[in-house]
């Protein structure tokens, strides 16, 4: 089997929605593959926004300091090989194929329904795992696909720590309706007698993370309490903060750009201070520093130099889109920003939309490249109702043009955010990167 015909197979699995959610499906694939999860130290990182800055953070750095370490991302920008990652170099086309090959073989015996046939995730998560396993790592950082309890991922039962980044709202009509109610899908990943390192957590959420902790016998470390950060410097491609832990007290710098930035990396250094107290490794300072100075993470406002400043962003809901805005405001008070925005129609469009518009000259609606955007149209019928600085592009190689065109002729910002879909179509576009899938 040829890699694209793996993805075009892989893709035709049908998707989540239809699905009965539960942990069934990934145990016994799992199991029929030999339990592969239960051959690595394992990081589980949940939360709304900031998952895949702290997996990469705590994977670089372990790295750095000799660990031989698996890192598993959802979703991926522009090649599906970005999602399994051993030391941070992307799992290859052939050994991609192999394990494909391997775990749908033994999906394809699990029954004949919807119900007993594994996910999409569910084959991809299983992939990671006896990719890790054949390849011997020494630890695992997963982020969650989707929630937390009864996503694919929470198979483990003796995780090193459990990581919560931020609750906030999104997939709404899965997880449920208010903060508490997400906050109790997500503190699903929290076993018991294992730590659990919490981000900036909203108050009510909070509760019901500690109250969970609290049952499961669960030791707490929370940022503001028992890790903090102090920035001492914003500019774009060089951020630097101070942090400042039970026991460490570091000063960074990053490239990595903006207020979420920093404090997901004060998460995962709080992490990385409790994996040393277990032992895992040895903290080197000067490799702490390289590591947090040299590291990147493409479509968090990546920063993408060319004859104007682009900026990519991958928010996909209206919490992460407000921190763009205060990232424009911080990095660019006075400069004009043009914005390519594709979202798809299962999301907050009119919240995400509403928080964006006033703040740039051009909004061009565009059609990110998912079967999950097949209306893009109707969402800029909505936004033009209620903007007058509103255009549309259906397709997003041209609405990065026009607004690439009108940016260049004023000396302005462009932004292209809204979805993993309109980022990574935009990013290989523009930088022609010929590692990137052919859609």
């Amino acid at each position: 089997m040829e890699y694209n015909e793996m993805l075009k197979e892989l893709y035709s699995v049908h998707p989540e929605a239809k699905i009965k959610l539960g942990l069934d499906r990934i145990k016994e694939l799992l199991e029929r593959l030999g339990d592969p999860q239960k051959t690595f130290k394992y990081v589980h990182v949940a939360g709304t926004n900031g998952k895949g800055t702290v997996v990469k953070s705590i994977g670089s750095i372990l790295s750095a300091h000799g660990l031989k370490v698996g890192t598993y991302f959802s979703p991926h920008l522009e090649t599906f090989r970005e999602r399994i990652r051993i030391d941070d170099i992307y799992i290859s086309r052939e050994d991609a194929v192999k394990v494909f090959e391997d775990v749908s073989s033994e999906a394809k015996k699990m029954g004949k329904t919807p119900e007993e046939e594994p996910t999409f995730f569910e084959i991809v998560t299983a992939m990671a795992f006896l990719y890790f396993k054949s390849m011997g790592v020494d630890v695992v950082v997963s982020e969650v696909g989707l929630g937390g309890r009864f996503d694919a991922t929470n198979v483990v039962d003796n995780p090193l720590c459990s990581v919560i980044t931020s609750i906030d709202y999104d997939h709404m009509e899965t997880l449920g309706s208010t903060l508490e109610q997400i906050a109790f899908e997500k503190s699903g990943i929290i076993k018991p007698k294992f730590p659990v390192i919490l981000g900036k957590i909203d108050p009510g959420a909070l509760k019901v993370i500690t109250s969970k902790a609290k049952e499961s016998e669960s030791d707490v470390r929370l940022f503001g309490r028992d890790f903090n950060c102090e920035v001492r410097k914003f500019e774009l491609g060089k951020n630097a903060f101070d942090f400042k832990g039970k026991r460490w007290n570091f000063s960074f710098e990053t490239r990595l750009n903006g207020v979420q930035a920093v404090e997901n990396l004060t998460t995962s250094l709080a992490t990385l201070e409790l994996l040393e107290e277990q032992g895992i490794f040895k903290a080197n300072e000067e490799k702490l520093f390289n590591t947090v100075f040299t590291m990147s993470l493409e479509g968090r406002f990546e920063w993408l130099p060319a004859d104007i400043t682009i900026v990519l962003d991958v928010a996909h809901n209206t919490p992460a889109m407000r921190m763009v805005k205060e990232n424009l405001n911080l990095y660019f008070p006075q400069k004009h920003v043009n914005a390519v925005m594709g979202i798809l129609n299962d999301k907050d469009y009119k919240g995400m939309i509403n928080t964006i518009a006033p703040v740039v000259d051009k909004l061009y609606i565009t059609t990110p490249k998912s079967s999950r955007a097949t209306d893009s149209f109707q969402i800029y019928t909505w936004a033009v109702k209620n903007y007058d600085n509103v255009g549309f592009v259906k397709k997003i190689e041209e609405a990065v043009k026009t607004c690439d065109s009108m940016s260049k002729r004023k000396k302005d910002v462009m932004l292209i955010s809204g979805s993993f879909y309109t980022v990574g179509a935009a990013r290989t576009f523009l930088t022609g990167n010929m590692e990137a899938d052919r859609r």
